[in-house]
């Protein structure tokens, strides 16, 4: 989930049928359901990291998965309830007690934040693989433009 910036309800949905390789692309991608403005859900590509979909490739493989099977079969419930778990354990050893307020849309808003701020990636490329409609969506992860970002942005 981390990984891919799956949303929590998008978890039960990845399996070897929707996994390809992108001869074009050069990465995995994952079709995954996409819900749209009038309530209809539309597949859309996803990028998936390399280990990630070894990792489905492997899991599936030992577990005699069906490739149309979900590779994790688990409610949105579930996922919600070991991210609000772990994010307490980490609280109990000492971690900090912001890790309390920490929820399962926190993992997607990280991977954007980073891909978005700390990597560089184009609004349009995460738009596409975030499967967020408009930029009004993906403002909230912009960061703020700092003296430091914008001398490295505009350095000749």
């Amino acid at each position: 989930m981390v990984r891919c910036g799956l949303r929590v309800d998008e978890i039960a949905y990845p399996t070897l049928d929707r996994l390809r390789w992108s001869s074009s692309g050069d990465c995995w991608l994952l079709e995954v359901p996409r819900q749209e403005h009038e309530g209809e859900r539309k597949e859309g590509p996803r990028w998936i990291p390399k280990e990630v979909a070894e990792n489905m490739q492997r899991c599936s493989s030992e577990r005699g998965r069906d490739a149309a099977e979900s590779i994790v079969s688990v409610t949105t419930q579930s996922v919600r309830r070991w991210v609000k778990e772990a994010a307490e354990q980490l609280a109990d050893d000492g971690n900090g007690d912001r890790w309390r307020s920490v929820f399962s849309h926190d993992l997607r808003r990280s991977w954007a934040t980073y891909h978005l701020v700390e990597r560089g990636v184009n609004v349009r490329t995460m738009m596409s693989i975030g499967g967020w409609s408009d930029y009004s969506a993906m403002e909230p992860y912009l960061g703020e433009a700092t003296e430091n970002k914008i001398g490295q942005s505009m350095a000749d």
